[in-house]
């Protein structure tokens, strides 16, 4: 019963994302293309009205369900009778789509870092304030414009938020398959599963890998400025796809079109951007990056899952397919070797002043996942055999983790790529207990001691269960929303939320070493999390009284900072 009515649910996003897509193509006339890329037009189109609703602080509920029942009827009313061969291309990736249905939609576990301390939270604020913005200790507008927030939000207005993972890991993986299935290749199907997908949190993956896919395809400016603005509006890592993509088409309308299309996740943003100009002192960094090297031919095993060497050797085969496809199709030939030169740029010029090298690969992981496809599918159709022969000998360097990705979703229930920790009894209960035991009652009852309209600075763990609607909540995201140039604690701010003891905290100790050395964007981070730790820890002692205290989420007044 679960697995056929999720299938009645994602086919009816289908028809919802065909209509927005036939609606934009003919609004802006574009040659009528096959379903699956009207699709990912349609999710580019919903990305933007997203931003507008955003602006307008009316993304509630109400809006995304007449948002939904109108793509529905008009998907409906358009799409035509598929053939009996679009219907036998459907088998593969309706079977990967209940596999993931019957093993991951909802995961037995999430992130409790990213996701519960922040991805959750984005849907939650703005559906029930009516927009993602509202809190300047939050990374929003900086990591991500909030475009993947808004396609959550059809998740979590309407079905238990345990199921906020079934856009990206269930919808947009099967919609990357069903456009891969244009090719009529099954080895360029199949690679977008196969491929390691390093999955460590819900952040934009297979959306992304949807859009990008979609561009690559794309010839209308309009629409290509479409897919543009919605890969910016989902996360800032795709801006590094938009910018190599472009630079292979050169086409300044679609420049302009993408101008157009984001301005409204740029306007809702702006108040926090002026900061740029007004920022306060950036947090003292005296740690050093470490000197270290990468080889990118190296078999040893990525911290999130498979080898160096399976996604270079995946990439140099792109690359390959582009010189198949030089003479014949330019345009994707040329982006096929620009996705090799966005692999090094990704890995050596921003890991070691991001996150680190294997960070880096992670983040590039949904460009692998778009372009393999593209590449593999379109230059079979020019030299079958050899193609055929170049995918498989990439995608086998794929197994050992996909077999690991496999055991791990029967058994423990969810992809996450920290192996080391996601499948422990430890991990599993802590998740249960958040999703299912009573940790909704205790941040319902920390946030009852303040009164209804107070502002309240508040950093928990799992602030998606706190009512945004009740009071202004700048809530810490004990990240980029630390280290961002408007990041700072209302002036007017006199209540506090503090979860200073629970599974999910990290020891000062931690901070300390991690301040100490590292890639430099892990380095601030460390040291914004220790100071705001101590602030946090001398207001609460110098607090008059506590409003509440359980033991591990403590409520109180500020004496005056």
């Amino acid at each position: 019963m679960r697995v056929a009515l999720a299938l009645v649910v994602v086919a009816g996003a289908a028809f919802m994302l065909y209509g927005w897509g036939w609606a934009a193509r003919r609004l802006f006339r574009a040659s009528e293309a096959s379903w699956p890329v009207t699709i990912a037009s349609g999710m580019a189109a919903l990305v933007f009205l997203g931003g507008v609703l955003n602006l307008a602080r009316l993304a509630r509920p109400w809006a995304l369900g007449c948002i939904a029942i109108a793509g529905l009827a008009i998907g409906i009313s358009r799409i035509r009778r598929p053939e009996m061969s679009v219907l036998s291309r459907v088998l593969i990736p309706a079977m990967v789509l209940i596999f993931v249905i019957l093993t991951q939609v909802p995961p037995r576990a999430y992130n409790f870092h990213d996701d519960f301390q922040k991805y959750f939270a984005h849907p939650v604020r703005m559906l029930e304030t009516g927009t993602v913005f509202g809190s300047p200790l939050n990374d929003i507008g900086l990591d991500t414009l909030g475009g993947q927030a808004f396609l959550d939000g059809f998740s979590v207005a309407f079905f238990p938020i345990q199921y906020i993972n079934g856009v990206d890991a269930a919808l947009a993986l099967f919609l990357c398959m069903m456009l891969a299935c244009e090719f009529k290749s099954i080895l360029a199907t199949l690679s977008v599963f196969v491929i390691n997908p390093q999955y460590v949190n819900i952040s934009a993956l297979y959306t992304g890998s949807f859009l990008m896919m979609g561009a690559l395809m794309e010839e209308s400016p309009a629409i290509l400025g479409l897919f543009y603005a919605a890969l910016i509006a989902l996360k800032s890592t795709f801006v590094l796809f938009v910018a190599v993509h472009w630079l292979v088409r050169r086409n300044l309308r679609s420049v302009a079109f993408t101008a157009l299309f984001l301005a409204p996740w740029i306007l809702l943003h702006a108040p926090h951007y002026v900061q740029f100009l007004h920022a306060a002192a950036p947090i003292a960094d005296h740690g050093v990056r470490p000197l270290e090297s990468f080889n990118i031919f190296s078999i040893a095993p990525l911290d999130y899952g498979g080898t160096p060497l399976a996604y270079t050797g995946l990439m140099i085969s792109v690359a390959i397919c582009g010189a198949i496809l030089w003479k014949t199709k330019h345009a994707t030939a040329a982006a096929c070797l620009a996705m090799l030169a966005a692999y090094l740029i990704m890995v050596y010029v921003t890991g070691p002043r991001n996150a680190g090298y294997d960070q880096a690969i992670r983040y590039f992981a949904p460009f692998a996942v778009a372009i393999a496809p593209v590449a593999f599918g379109a230059a079979s159709a020019s030299n079958r055999w050899l193609v055929t022969a170049l995918a498989a000998v990439c995608l086998l360097g794929f197994a050992p983790s996909l077999l690991t990705r496999v055991e791990q979703s029967i058994h423990s229930g969810s992809e996450l790529a920290f192996t080391w920790l996601a499948p422990t009894p430890e991990y599993l209960e802590y998740n249960r207990e958040v999703l299912s035991g009573d940790v909704r009652q205790r941040v319902a009852a920390a946030q009852a001691k303040i009164p209804a309209g107070e502002e309240a600075v508040v950093w928990i763990n799992t602030p998606f269960f706190l009512d945004y609607a009740r009071n202004p909540l700048a809530d810490v995201e004990p990240g980029a929303g630390l280290i961002a140039p408007w990041s700072k604690i209302p002036r007017n701010a006199r209540y506090f939320i503090w979860e200073y003891n629970g599974y999910a905290n990290m020891d000062e100790a931690d901070y300390v070493d991690a301040a100490a050395d590292g890639p430099d964007y892990m380095r601030r981070v460390s040291a914004a999390r220790l100071s705001m730790t101590r602030r946090l820890r001398e207001l609460m002692q110098a607090a008059p009284e506590k409003l509440y205290d359980d033991g591990s989420i403590a409520v109180f007044i500020s004496a005056g900072r």
